[in-house]
């Protein structure tokens, strides 16, 4: 069954995290997941472009649940120290997995909204109602997880900028599951952080330029390729600030098409 799944609207002003009726949860940085229940087993998960993902994560099937049939909305997560980590992580988990990858990348679902319980659909019921269902129904494993909400929208922050996670999803509790669509709802805040370079070499293209500098930050002279969208005017020399998430084997991850 196809079903695209609902997307998240990003925005940059924290000043929402400070709105007491919203929920606010930790965003995991994983692989978006549409996991489907049949006779108390997870029978097929599905990606963000519906391509199959069950068969990446073998393990899964593993699971059984008190409840008989259900869509789920969630994350397949690796996790390391305690924090979801993609490069590294769950990257290491895109094919049929050998047992010692299952073994060194073992793969955790965080579930965050759910579409349909038994027989009833739950889309157009408020997400507090679908949340209490998840919380009810999903009794966390280490293979399976029930996100973590608060209404302190501004601990949860000083927390993921401490330990350099991803960011936070900020959701209106009484807000319906739009399907397909990129919903004003439900907001992502991400965790970017922002260093300013000497640009030593440009390449234009048709979306923009692509830049190439060297930066040090923490200590470490980081390699740097930066592809600047609707930017056609950067030049060799110019100080161009750089917005990137984290740095992975000595280089910046950046947001797509930055």
């Amino acid at each position: 069954m196809n079903i695209d799944p609902m997307l998240l609207d990003e925005v940059e002003d924290k000043s929402i995290l400070q709105d007491p009726k919203k929920i606010k949860q930790e965003k995991a940085n994983g692989v978006r997941c549409l996991i489907h229940i049949k006779n108390h087993k997870i029978v097929g998960i599905r990606g963000r472009s519906n391509n199959p993902l069950l068969f990446c994560y073998p393990e899964l099937k593993e699971i059984t649940f008190s409840f008989d049939t259900a869509i789920l909305d969630g994350e397949a997560c690796v996790f390391k120290e305690g924090k979801s980590v993609f490069y590294g992580g769950i990257d290491q988990r895109r094919t049929a997995p050998t047992t010692s990858r299952m073994r060194d990348y073992p793969v955790t679902l965080i579930i965050f909204d759910i579409l349909q319980f038994e027989k009833e659909v739950l889309i157009y019921k408020p997400y507090h109602q679908r949340l209490n269902i998840i919380e009810s129904n999903i009794l966390p494993t280490d293979r399976i997880k029930v996100v973590e909400s608060t209404y302190d929208g501004q601990a949860l922050w000083d927390n993921i900028v401490k330990d350099n996670r991803e960011g936070v999803v900020i959701k209106d509790p009484n807000a319906i599951y739009e399907l397909g669509k990129r919903s004003k709802q439900y907001l992502k805040l991400k965790n970017y952080k922002y260093v300013d370079v000497i640009v030593e070499k440009t390449e234009p293209n048709a979306k923009g330029t692509k830049i190439y500098s060297h930066v040090e930050i923490d200590g470490k002279i980081i390699d740097l390729e930066c592809q600047r969208a609707g930017a056609f005017n950067i030049n060799v020399g110019d100080n161009v600030r750089v917005k990137y998430l984290d740095i992975i084997d000595n280089r910046l991850i950046q947001p797509t098409n930055y």
